[in-house]
């Protein structure tokens, strides 16, 4: 006997065949009407054996949605099987993710910058201190992803060449993957950030970068839904877009403010605006999809480094005195790191009946539960209708 995933939602839609998602597997599948009736039947353990499953129709849906994982065996724990393969990803020191801060200085003078009248570069001996972060992994890692962020890191570039050069060696000697992202406000200097050993995919605010003379590599452009929609004429076709609050935080640059959110706050006309986005042909970068971790400051394999060579778990963090890793960053007794390592969204009981817990894994640990709970749940039926406009244009 099988049972459906308590993955499974329907996406109805006007005039349209019913969709069934799974927010596990970022799955769909079109059920016409009698489908539907067919597959509402296989979903209740009374009705189940009702179905004659012999009929040819039938069994091909019951053959579709056992291949794609709605229908699953019924004794399968998905919960327990997606704690096993979180804590396999989370605890795999074999990658490794930094986002460093190469310098806060920066020409763009946005009004409530944190770092105005802190000017700085990222010293010689921090960047020998990432070095020794990194290559302590080897040998043994095997992907290695470093974000460099700020309003400006081009105006640092040299620094950040001169280290790619080492690591360039380093990956030679010990045969690791590593890649670039580069988190940037653009403007005339993001041109530079292309120079690298690695194609370096760079995500540049959309109020400062130069639409008609991007620079020749993979591109995501940031902004808040308002800010986007006013240039919505000007984007290059098939845009990438991610959503940020785009306004200066207490100890963050604007690039990286509301980054890690991996779903926008939607209001009622913001589900509208992000459609037109959709069916303009562009794809939207944090549309809720399914992860093995809920965000970088539970995952013991990210670390988040400022211009002064400090290191953090999670962006509320940064500034901190009291908040920032001692120099053993993977000592798991040190406070600063067991408050994410002992993360765990598998024994709360919201969390082991919430049908899209794949989406959030517990949420962020900076926020209440309730308000970030409530983020997801709210607005639902508006995310589920955001997925299925994305696939259906294929974003």
């Amino acid at each position: 006997m099988m049972k459906a995933s308590r993955y499974n939602h329907i996406i109805w839609r006007r005039n349209l065949p019913q969709l069934l998602y799974n927010s596990w597997h970022h799955r769909f599948l079109e059920l016409d009407n009698a489908q539907s009736a067919v597959y509402g039947g296989l979903s209740l353990p009374l009705t189940y054996n009702l179905i004659n499953q012999k009929d040819p129709s039938v069994a091909k849906l019951v053959a579709d949605l056992d291949k794609m994982e709605f229908l699953i065996d019924d004794n399968r724990d998905e919960l327990k099987q997606i704690e096993v393969l979180s804590h396999l990803h989370r605890f795999d020191r074999s990658r490794l993710e930094l986002w460093i801060n190469p310098t806060t200085r920066c020409d763009q003078n946005c009004p409530g910058c944190p770092y105005q009248d802190s000017r700085s570069d990222l010293t010689a001996p921090a960047l020998e201190k990432i070095f020794r972060l990194i290559s302590g992994r080897t040998p043994g890692l095997k992907q290695l992803r470093i974000n460099w962020w700020g309003g400006q890191p081009a105006l640092a570039w040299k620094m950040v060449l001169d280290f790619d050069k080492k690591l360039a060696e380093l990956a030679r000697q010990f045969g690791f993957e590593y890649s670039y992202r580069t988190i940037s406000s653009g403007g005339g200097p993001a041109n530079r950030l292309t120079a690298l050993s690695r194609e370096n995919e760079l995500y540049l605010n959309i109020e400062s970068v130069d639409l008609n003379n991007l620079p020749a590599a993979p591109v995501v452009l940031l902004g808040d839904i308002a800010g986007i929609l006013k240039k919505i004429d000007k984007l290059p076709p098939r845009s990438r877009i991610r959503f940020i609050k785009n306004i200066p935080g207490g100890k963050l640059c604007r690039n990286v403010n509301h980054l890690c959110h991996s779903a926008p706050n939607l209001e009622d006309e913001e589900v509208g605006d992000i459609n037109r986005l959709l069916e303009a042909g562009f794809t939207v970068e944090n549309l809720p999809r399914p992860k093995l971790v809920s965000c970088q400051a539970t995952d013991p394999q990210s670390f988040i480094i400022d211009a002064a060579g400090n290191s953090y778990r999670c962006w509320d963090d940064l500034g901190g005195p009291k908040k920032m890793l001692p120099e053993d960053t993977d000592d798991p007794m040190a406070p600063q790191n067991f408050r994410w390592l002992d993360w765990d969204p598998y024994h709360e009981a919201h969390c082991r009946m919430c049908n899209i817990l794949p989406w959030c894994l517990g949420g962020c640990r900076a926020r209440p539960p309730d308000a970030d709970c409530s983020q997801w749940h709210y607005a639902l039926r508006e995310m589920l209708s955001l997925a299925a406009a994305a696939k259906k244009k294929g974003a």
